[in-house]
């Protein structure tokens, strides 16, 4: 077969199966190679003998537009579970309080009582610093809501997080997380909020099941094979792919830690602990609707612990977003440009953590340009 009618996807990831499924079923056979054993990238999940379905890799939440082509296109491959993800925070009285902030969580930590939405506004007004301009995600934490929620729930938290002080963190890092004045405690406000029903590993095999993908597990890529391709998509680190010239692209990498507990340990799907101790969560699996539990003693619970890449090789989980990690990798995205045949993909690629709907549809859209400029 000619080089001309075959594509290269490395990584089988939600962007790299969503561009080879699109790509495929145009008629051109794609060749998609993986590093580990699994399909699913990050999102890879399964039932263990309980029959709790655990993501290897941390919990992973869908949510975004209804209408959106990035829900159009996986709806294709899984029937959904509706599931809204809520999620507490810890206190010092070793109490919890919902996150995102809301009117609970300021009559929680103020020990007040807040009537309506009115009330909440106008105590928001009187707490946070609102002449400040803010220009990185410390100061959006003061500007939203002062000093005192600041320092209980987002400093120690975004610091053992991040492995950087919350000042050196652009803006967008702590922009992810609203501020409400109701008493939604949904983590996300999206239209459409689901799990796949059979899981996500399930939902990415279906994407791929077609006569023109061809895949192979536990294959690490290399720059001899890109020759044999029209086109290469290249969900891995930007950086090492051109041998570090402008230096190392920060990234933070997690440790998870199983343990079983009894069932009265947590009634929440997530805690977050905004303390100064090694973890930032813990998850109970048994919360997620798209479990098949069968009844148990104990159940599992993940907790997490942020740490360098350095401590935890090759797994790579959030690029750190400061003033010199963005000009580096600018310094790598011109570079890439001269790579008229290679499009860098995923969060590693694009050195940028993206929700999996945007991943979606980044990804379907990178697919389509391909498509639409090939000769």
């Amino acid at each position: 077969m000619s080089a001309k009618n075959k594509v290269l996807v490395v990584g089988a990831g939600l962007a790299g199966s969503s561009i080879a499924r699109v790509i495929a079923e145009e008629g051109i056979k794609v060749d998609l190679i993986e590093k580990r054993n699994h399909i699913a990238g990050n999102a890879f999940d399964y039932l263990n003998e309980k029959g709790e379905r655990i993501h290897k890799y941390g919990p992973h939440l869908l949510h975004g537009d209804i209408n959106s082509k990035a829900v159009r296109f996986l709806s294709r491959f899984t029937e959904w579970v509706p599931y809204e993800h809520k999620v507490r925070a810890l206190l010092p009285n070793n109490q919890t309080t919902p996150l995102p902030v809301n009117i609970t969580t300021l009559e929680d930590i103020y020990n007040i009582k807040l009537e309506d939405e009115s009330k909440a506004n106008n105590f928001l007004e009187e707490i946070r610093e609102n002449k400040l301009i803010p220009t990185n995600s410390d100061e959006l934490f003061l500007a939203s809501v002062g000093e005192k929620i600041t320092n209980i729930l987002f400093r120690p938290y975004t610091k053992k997080m991040w492995g950087v002080d919350p000042k050196e963190l652009s803006i967008k890092v702590g922009a992810r997380l609203s501020v409400r004045k109701s008493r939604d405690e949904r983590y996300f406000e999206d239209t459409f909020q689901a799990l796949p029903k059979e899981g996500y590993t399930s939902m990415v095999g279906n994407m791929l099941k077609h006569k023109n993908i061809n895949i192979e597990l536990k294959k690490e890529f290399n720059k001899e094979i890109e020759k044999n391709y029209d086109h290469c998509f290249l969900c891995l680190p930007i950086d090492v792919y051109f041998d570090n010239q402008y230096g190392k692209l920060p990234y933070r990498s997690i440790i998870f830690e199983n343990k079983l507990k009894n069932d009265s340990f947590q009634n929440e799907p997530v805690i977050n602990f905004t303390d100064n101790s090694r973890y930032t969560r813990v998850t109970k699996w048994k919360c997620f609707p798209n479990c098949k539990l069968a009844k148990c003693k104990d159940y599992t619970f993940t907790y997490e612990i942020p740490c360098p890449i350095e401590d935890n090789p090759g797994e790579y989980y959030y690029p750190i977003h400061t003033n010199k990690s963005k000009k580096m990798y600018m310094k790598y995205a011109k570079l890439a440009k001269s790579k008229k045949n290679i499009v860098f993909c995923g969060r590693t690629g694009l050195f940028k953590y993206i929700d999996m709907i945007p991943a979606v549809m980044i990804h379907i859209k990178i697919a389509e340009n391909y498509l639409k400029n090939r000769n």
